[in-house]
């Protein structure tokens, strides 16, 4: 139980945490490979690229998580209590509604792209690992949207805002 506490708290920080390592570690050492050396890696940019686009689709759901998407708070604040759930439960739907619908779709970028069978240029990894990047950030943000929803629903609205 502890160690499915500690995943829903902190999983797409350690991810993301670790894709910014990885992408600092590899950039330098393509750097230092180019100026010191005076030699190119041809797959350090295409690693770096693939991990920055993982950390893009896993920052959606580190936001929702923590209530850090662009909002406007003051109209929020001036409405009594009620109209604030109600505002709030409603944004969470058309959250949920659009996360839903473009995560339907992603499925079927990741079908096709298997289908394809299109390997990356440099590393020669499938390209659907590249495109399932949209399928588990639009899946963690639906989790994270119901997640919240329930805390909405449930509790005080001071906590979402």
């Amino acid at each position: 139980m502890r160690v499915i506490r500690w995943l829903n708290q902190h999983f797409e920080e350690a991810l993301l945490t670790i894709f910014l390592i990885i992408m600092v570690l590899v950039m330098g050492y393509q750097v230092a490979m180019r100026y010191i050396f005076n030699n190119s890696l041809p797959w350090s940019e295409e690693l770096t690229r693939y991990l920055f686009v993982w950390s893009a689709f896993l920052s959606i759901a580190y936001c929702i998580k923590h209530h850090s998407s662009i909002k406007i708070d003051q109209i929020l604040h001036l409405l009594p209590p009620v109209a604030q759930k109600v505002l709030l439960l409603l944004s969470k739907i058309i959250s949920l509604a659009f996360f839903s619908y473009v995560l339907r779709y992603s499925f079927n970028v990741v079908q096709s792209t298997i289908k394809s069978g299109q390997l990356t240029p440099a590393l020669q990894i499938p390209m659907y690992f590249v495109h399932y990047a949209a399928v588990v950030g639009f899946g963690l943000a639906v989790f994270r949207i119901l997640e919240s929803f329930v805390r909405v629903a449930a509790k005080n609205v001071e906590e979402e805002i």
